[in-house]
């Protein structure tokens, strides 16, 4: 997961348990507004009721001759005349009842939303008989959720029950309507902010998606004179920035300062190496052209034997320091490939050959099987001289590293765009975990060993840089006491460049197909 991406879900998360927390707080607060609104319009309905009752059951009150005296004095008779106002005070609030206390019937009721009166439910009942008053939240009479304040009506002539029915539909609408438009509105803000954020994170992670590339381009093209630019130098970006710009310069001094010094080492170090090796050669012609006397054959043996081995410390050293130079030249970018199209099974057929002379020469006519395994015709484009270096140093490794009596195989196959050659041994193999190194610098598996047999530790690092050059790469298996086998993996070229060269192969097939019989022979 991208640094974006992970940037841009937590803040559209942390929005979204902002928006979520923010919502039910209002949703809660609201809805606790709105029932104790509806809780209070009830109470000042109902305290206003009370007072109009009262004056109309008051003798002295104006409203008296509103309501017919019964001849007998029965109070409940009387309640029956009572009018319950409607005026605008409580037009739209709620329905007004007058119940009886002893028997919980309803004697007047204005019958705004019911054809009949709601039902005074005994708890109520009992509650009013006790001079309290109680409110119900919520009860549901005829498929409707109602509010219900119970309350006493006391009067100079007895006590009466009244309520006031509100119906509280309007307010559950008005919260599910009010949580629609929260979640609909919250779902809108994630998506916007998802959207802006990702933006953000995008241009803010801009410098440093800059630098991912720009040290990507380092890596892959070995310029170390690229730098960042980055505008704002005072930013966390910026300074970071500043910061591989000044690494970048100091990597870039070491650098050159370190092929600096492999050049000119090298450089110097070739003019005493050929003044060593002048001098050795012109005393050996000088002993070999001097006739020694009798007491003097023990000297010129051990002179021999000394200018001898000279020479060789001499040739190592001289093939080290082209090595040395080599590799300094490459890390440079002063090395040049000079291109062209090469016929890979031609160039096996000359490495075929040098590699069994090599063997020849070394472990005796008869010490070693040099032979070829599958060939198949390939074009690559690259330098015949580079690559002819770096099969014939995989050649000569292995005849190094074959005892006598062993095989070397070498095969050439092309499948998929590539070609594979293989050079094989059944010499002494190589450990697995000296497989990762052997490809550098100096390295060597068994020192004294390779430094008998003359070798530097430079020849595989050389082998992979060409392979590399040539956009390959080279591949190793092996174990230990059963030999080894390296792989040289090459791009071929495409068909419109095999075809403007099939001329050449089908000119010299005839040749090499007289060249493996002979070697079949």
């Amino acid at each position: 997961m991208t640094l974006q991406l992970r940037l841009t879900i937590w803040y559209t998360a942390l929005l979204g348990f902002t928006l979520a927390l923010f919502s039910l707080l209002v949703y809660i607060a609201m809805s606790q507004n709105l029932y104790s609104k509806i809780e209070q319009d009830a109470r000042v309905q109902a305290a206003i009721i009370t007072e109009l009752i009262r004056a109309q059951l008051n003798p002295s009150s104006s409203f008296s001759t509103l309501v017919p005296r019964s001849t007998e004095g029965n109070f409940q008779v009387t309640l029956q005349f009572i009018e319950i106002p409607t005026t605008k005070v409580f037009v739209g609030i709620g329905d007004v009842q007058l119940f009886d206390l002893s028997t919980g019937n309803v004697l007047r009721s204005t019958r705004k939303r019911f054809d009949h009166p709601v039902p005074i439910q005994s708890e109520d009942l009992q509650t009013v008989r006790n001079g309290s008053d109680t409110y119900r939240g919520r009860i549901t009479y005829q498929d409707t959720q109602l509010a219900v304040y119970t309350f006493p009506i006391e009067t100079d002539t007895g006590v009466i029950g009244g309520q006031v029915v509100q119906s509280i539909a309007t307010v559950d609408h008005a919260l599910e309507d009010m949580s629609r438009f929260f979640i609909l509105g919250s779902l809108v803000s994630l998506i916007i902010a998802a959207l802006v954020g990702a933006y953000l994170a995008h241009r803010t992670l801009k410098p440093l998606q800059t630098i991912t590339h720009t040290a990507s381009g380092i890596t892959k093209m070995g310029d170390l004179g690229r730098r960042l630019s980055i505008p704002d130098q005072s930013s966390e970006v910026g300074q970071l920035a500043a910061t591989f710009n000044e690494m970048l310069n100091r990597i870039q001094h070491l650098f050159k300062t370190q092929e600096r010094l492999i050049a000119d080492v090298s450089h110097e170090l070739r003019t005493p190496l050929t003044t060593i090796q002048g001098n050795v050669e012109l005393l050996q012609r000088v002993m070999t052209q001097t006739n020694h006397q009798p007491s003097d054959s023990l000297v010129g043996d051990t002179m021999r034997e000394t200018l001898g081995e000279v020479e060789d410390e001499a040739n190592r050293m001289g093939r080290m320091i082209s090595d040395l130079l080599l590799l300094a030249q490459a890390d440079s970018g002063g090395l040049k490939l000079n291109e062209e199209i090469v016929e890979m099974d031609t160039l096996l057929l000359d490495i075929y050959r040098q590699t069994r002379r090599i063997a020849n020469r070394t472990k005796g006519a008869d010490g070693l099987l040099v032979r070829i395994g599958s060939e198949d015709q390939a074009l690559v484009k690259g330098d015949r001289d580079r690559l002819r270096q770096l099969l014939l140093n995989l050649a000569e490794n292995a005849v190094k590293y074959t005892p006598i009596g062993g095989t070397i195989t070498l095969s050439l196959t092309k499948s998929e765009g590539l070609v594979q050659v293989q050079i094989q041994d059944t010499g002494i193999g190589i450990s697995e975990e000296n497989q990762q190194l052997i490809f550098d610098r100096f390295y060597r598996t068994d020192k004294a060993r390779s430094r008998e047999m003359g070798g530097s530790g430079l020849g595989l690092s050389i082998c992979q840089w060409i392979a590399k050059a040539h956009g390959g790469r080279i591949t190793v298996k092996s174990s230990l006491h059963k030999g080894s086998e390296f792989t040289l993996w090459l791009p071929t070229l495409d068909r419109e460049s095999s075809a403007n060269a099939s001329a050449n192969v089908n000119a010299r097939s005839s040749i090499i197909t007289d060249v493996n019989g002979s070697i079949a022979r």
